[in-house]
């Protein structure tokens, strides 16, 4: 189990007196992803108080998106995010609050402070992005290996890609694959990340492609979901 404590300043315009009630609720979804566990959600803040002249409601919502990578996660059933206490004061007429959350279901780690008044973005056992830029040089070799008559390897390659978050990745994208040989074009392909649900059929549907082509180019490899694969240009 891991402890969050909130620190969450409630803005009343330096009016309160006398705080009447107040209630911590957390509202919360989970989703299984290709890293880990994804908790996402509000902890809603309602509650009354009275300034100078009558009684006067407030509302207040923290945003949050919890990420716990799968090295993290001792029990996925258990994996959940969980208000567990709050405390409070006055603060010059406002209301300051420290908010205990528990992520359970997780290896124990120390405790987090975090200071918010916006979305609270967390990631439990941050590890560095994902780099794909190894996966499209390989496939580019595997393909320059089978392309017969050419004397030397494939030297003119775009940059690699870097991709900073997986699930946002881009489902498309294109490079350039050139080599002067006798003056010959070797060609332009594309390279598609593949998704949950995709084939070799649904790729070729999508590009147009010969299904038994992409297979060929690609060395019938195994489709999942993270994949790159060669899509061949043909114009």
């Amino acid at each position: 189990m891991q402890k969050i404590f909130f620190k969450k300043m409630v803005d009343l315009n330096h009016q309160l007196k006398e705080l009447v009630s107040i209630s911590v609720d957390e509202s919360i979804n989970y989703k299984l992803e290709s890293q880990g566990m994804r908790a996402y959600g509000s902890i809603m803040i309602n509650g009354e108080y009275k300034d100078s002249q009558a009684k006067k409601d407030f509302h207040e919502t923290i945003h949050l998106d919890i990420l716990a990578l799968f090295s993290k996660i001792e029990d996925r059933n258990e994996f959940n995010v969980k208000v567990d206490d709050f405390d409070y004061y006055l603060n010059d007429g406002n209301l300051s609050l420290v908010i205990q959350a528990s992520i359970y279901g997780v290896k124990d780690d120390e405790d987090r402070v975090i200071e918010t008044d916006e979305i609270i973005t967390e990631k439990t056992n941050v590890e560095p992005d994902i780099d794909v830029s190894e996966d499209i040089e390989n496939l580019l070799r595997e393909q320059d290996e089978v392309i017969e008559n050419v004397p030397e390897p494939i030297e003119d390659v775009k940059q690699p890609l870097y991709v900073e978050d997986m699930p946002k990745i881009q489902s498309e994208m294109k490079a350039d694959v050139q080599q002067d040989n006798d003056d010959v074009d070797m060609g332009t392909y594309y390279l598609y990340v593949v998704q949950d649900g995709d084939t070799y059929a649904t790729i070729a549907s999508r590009y147009h492609v010969d299904e038994f082509a992409i297979q060929s180019y690609n060395h019938d490899r195994t489709l999942s979901k993270g994949t790159i694969v060669i899509i061949p240009y043909i114009s």
